[in-house]
């Protein structure tokens, strides 16, 4: 049985492709890019220093006293 040549090329650049996301998962890995340490550091990032880590500062999440259901 012979496979047509569009296939063989199809096979063979899905397992490159396939290598290189295995060999950069590793790699990722190893250089402890998954680490807890570093998934902290990039969560807190967002916040500079006038706005402590933890506590908004904005007003979209906290009821107003002009909110009220009869107000239109």
């Amino acid at each position: 049985m012979s496979l047509p040549v569009a296939i063989i090329i199809i096979l063979s650049i899905i397992v490159v492709a396939g290598a290189l996301a295995l060999s950069g998962f590793v790699w990722a890995v190893q250089t402890k890019q998954f680490s807890i340490k570093q998934l902290n550091e990039g969560a807190k990032i967002i916040f500079d220093d006038e706005e402590p880590v933890g506590t908004p500062q904005d007003l979209i999440f906290k009821k107003s006293t002009n909110d009220s259901p009869n107000h239109h």
